[in-house]
């Protein structure tokens, strides 16, 4: 059967082949059908509706699968859906928000099926079932339009062997992804950067993500964090390095580093059979001086380091994240020991989150980085739909307006906290952000930009005409 995939990349960044799309391609063409992509990162998004009438009319699939996150929802439901009612193709959604908010995403009549959770297994199954003509509504991890109404199948058994799972489909992405990502920024003048996955399943339980309710949505499912074998990544990077020039590895797992015996056959083996650079991304309390000793050794040219929040109290009663500001800084020091770049990822805004809190986070990012921070990004908390964060901001009534309204964690949010009302949030962001790189005596201007809007759109213009002058480390 033929399928076209849609990745509705609304906030068209030069972002990487998405992991998951490719991993699905990969499966499908494994099984003998034929694939094609409407990626949107690089169209006119008025003219998608057009674009993808053509798509349909040109490549005649007999299904359309689209990965939606939270905040593509509404285009794909003003701009694609219609298009797709009106062919009476069948689709199947999958991806983070269908499987956070199935009720919602089915109540469109022109989705016939969501996938919840991991969909190789299962979209497999379903093409199946469709090209043969049999029944669909009893398909694990699937939910079907029926004329009998929706049925509504639990997730499937988590797959304990990544390894058996095709190499990933990268035939399918337009090239550019692969040279134009953002994540130059850090890899330096490299050809081609590309993102592949080493685990899935994170297993930590953060608010302001999906992880907690996936845990739940699988529980009793299997085991949860899942890990390819070391020859198997090796594998994939290797094909990926031959077919596409591959020069640079973005992993990216929520914690790279677990468990040590893995971390050191990975490093060996990378150096004798690889020898690229690579990035990724982990927490502080992960961070020892063997582990960084030896992916230092093996070519990481980056670290992410997700800290989140300045202060430690916050981070253990609202973040589950019980590491100490001592920890924060050793990590950091230990990682610029050896040579490594280190970006730090910050968070402000988030539920419970005082003024006083956001000054501590501005407190350990100006020590950071005069201990070895290198970059660091400081978003506004953007709780989507399915994450703890969420059900506490619509609970204690701090949704100020729809998602919709709010375009990305780095301009908006869609929350007011109690004396920290939407507008100063935003102010502040951009403020801490600039001034966590200056010397602390100019903090005295945060307070001024923050309660004065005229100060505030000087310091924006003069921002602005800085950005030409001198580019930025910061995000």
């Amino acid at each position: 059967m033929r399928t076209l995939l849609v990745y509705p990349n609304i906030e068209q960044n030069a972002a990487l082949p998405q992991v998951g799309l490719s991993q699905l391609s990969a499966c499908l063409k494994a099984a003998g059908h034929e694939v094609e992509l409407l990626d949107c990162t690089y169209i006119d998004l008025a003219a998608a509706p057009d674009i993808l009438a053509a798509r349909l009319e040109s490549f005649q699939p007999g299904l359309v699968g689209i990965s939606i996150r939270s905040f593509e929802w509404d285009f794909v439901r003003a701009a694609l859906l219609p298009v797709l009612a009106s062919s009476r193709l069948p689709v199947v959604v999958g991806g983070p928000h269908p499987t956070a908010a199935p009720e919602e995403v089915m109540r469109e009549p022109a989705i016939d099926f969501l996938v919840r959770g991991e969909g190789e297994e299962a979209l497999l199954e379903l093409v199946a079932a469709l090209e043969e003509g049999g029944g669909t509504s009893a398909i694990g991890g699937v939910w079907a339009r029926t004329p009998g109404g929706i049925s509504r199948n639990g997730v499937r058994l988590l797959n304990q062997d990544l390894d058996s799972l095709p190499l990933p489909d990268w035939d399918i992405w337009d090239r550019r992804h692969f040279i134009d990502s953002h994540s130059r920024i850090f890899a330096g003048d490299v050809g081609r950067i590309g993102a592949l996955e080493t685990s899935r399943g994170c297993p930590y339980a953060c608010p302001y993500c999906i992880s907690p309710t996936l845990h739940q949505l699988y529980k009793g499912k299997g085991k949860y964090h899942r890990e390819k074998s070391v020859g198997r990544i090796i594998a994939e990077v290797i094909d990926k390095k031959e077919r596409f020039g591959l020069d640079y590895v973005n992993f990216i797992d929520e914690t790279f580093l677990l468990r040590d015996d893995r971390i050191r056959e990975f490093c060996d083996r990378w150096v004798r059979e690889v020898n690229l650079p690579f990035r990724f991304t982990t927490r502080p309390e992960t961070v020892t001086e063997e582990r960084i000793a030896m992916v230092a050794a093996a070519g990481a040219s980056v670290i992410g380091l997700g800290i989140e929040s300045g202060d430690p109290a916050y981070r253990r009663e609202h973040l589950n994240r019980n590491y100490s500001q001592e920890q924060v800084k050793e990590a950091v020091a230990i990682i610029s020991r050896h040579g490594i770049k280190l970006f730090g990822f910050f968070v402000m805004g988030m539920p419970h989150e005082t003024r006083q809190n956001i000054d501590r986070t501005l407190d350990l990012i100006q020590e950071l980085r005069g201990l070895g921070l290198d970059h660091y990004m400081l978003t506004l908390c953007y709780p989507f739909k399915g994450t703890p964060f969420y059900d506490v901001a619509v609970r204690e009534g701090m949704m100020a307006v729809e998602q919709t309204e709010a375009p990305n964690c780095w301009e908006d949010t869609p929350l007011s906290l109690p004396g920290l009302p939407r507008e100063q949030l935003v102010r502040l962001r951009g403020l801490v952000s600039y001034f966590g790189s200056k010397d602390p005596r100019w903090r005295p201007l945060i307070n001024v930009c923050e309660r004065s809007t005229p100060a505030y759109y000087a310091w924006k213009l003069y921002r602005k005409v800085e950005r030409r002058i001198s580019p930025s480390d910061i995000l």
